[in-house]
């Protein structure tokens, strides 16, 4: 029995029609009835009555198709945790969230490509939930996240982060403070990262907690429109720490937060497929790297 012959049963089910249900499978009538047959043979239970009116199902038949949905699913998952098994020991996907690359060099991911040729290593850029998503439905075999991801059927470790800073610009009340407080937002107009961004949620859910709504007058998914934006003095913006050393910081400075916000890269695979030697290896390879 296999996924095939079972989607062949429960279209004849459906259709009542040999003909029908092969012009729907595009498959000829005769190879049709054919694999109707062997299943019938394999499970030693006739599965319909072949009448004047169709393809009636027989008491085996109602009861094989009440099943059949939760069989071909698992049966799917079969085949395709085999194909994983497989795959294991040849191929690596990473995706990386946005702004990721900018704490951990692709550098290091491909330096790890390069120790283990045995390996393909594919890897991308993606917004922080398309990484999440993908990592989901298998495809990819590790994820880099900006922060912590409360999901059961995933395993997270920190691998490296930073301070979230304001930028404000040369003539601003705060342009000497050598700290702020989350609270100084409020009233300003505000610069952001877009919605693809983890730091977008994680700046308005504080504002949030704090009881206010920031102002915010621009969005943007590149982080140099961000410090233009503030060094033309169109408004103050929140960035990671290592903005300092991407950009001149010329009339611009970077001030951490009282608080001590953190932006974090987690690295995260599923728990199902942890023990699988391509991870294993590129776990023990990102705490040699990073220290952790």
């Amino acid at each position: 029995m296999n996924t095939t012959t079972l989607k062949c049963f429960q279209m004849v089910y459906e259709e009542k029609s040999i003909s029908r249900a092969a012009r729907r499978l595009y498959i000829t009538p005769q190879g049709l009835s054919r694999s109707i047959r062997q299943l019938e043979e394999e499970l030693d239970a006739p599965l319909f009555l072949r009448t004047v009116r169709g393809m009636e199902p027989t008491e085996s038949g109602r009861f094989l198709y009440e099943k059949s949905g939760r069989i071909i699913r698992e049966l799917e998952e079969i085949e395709k945790g085999l194909r994983q098994l497989k795959l294991r020991r040849e191929r690596l996907r990473i995706g990386c969230a946005n702004g990721v690359l900018n704490l951990l060099p692709l550098s290091v991911i491909l330096a790890f490509g390069r120790l283990h040729p045995e390996l393909t290593l594919e890897w991308r850029e993606y917004p922080n939930g398309q990484v999440k998503e993908k990592l989901l439905h298998s495809e990819l075999e590790y994820g880099f996240i900006i922060g912590d991801w409360e999901e059961e059927t995933v395993r997270t470790e920190r691998v490296t982060g930073c301070r979230l800073c304001l930028l404000v610009y040369e003539g601003h009340p705060l342009y000497e403070k050598e700290e702020v407080a989350l609270d100084c937002l409020q009233g300003e107009k505000l610069l952001l990262m877009n919605e693809d961004f983890r730091l977008y949620h994680d700046v308005t859910g504080m504002c949030a907690v704090r009881g206010f709504t920031p102002d915010i007058i621009a969005k943007t998914a590149d982080g140099a429109g961000l410090y233009r934006l503030c060094s033309q003095k169109v408004g103050l913006a929140v960035a990671p720490e290592f903005f300092r050393d991407e950009f001149k910081m010329e009339g611009v400075r970077a001030i951490p937060f009282r608080e001590s916000f953190l932006w974090e890269v987690h690295g995260a695979c599923r728990r199902e497929t942890a023990g699988y030697e391509n991870i294993r290896l590129f776990d023990r390879y990102l705490k040699e790297q990073t220290g952790l």
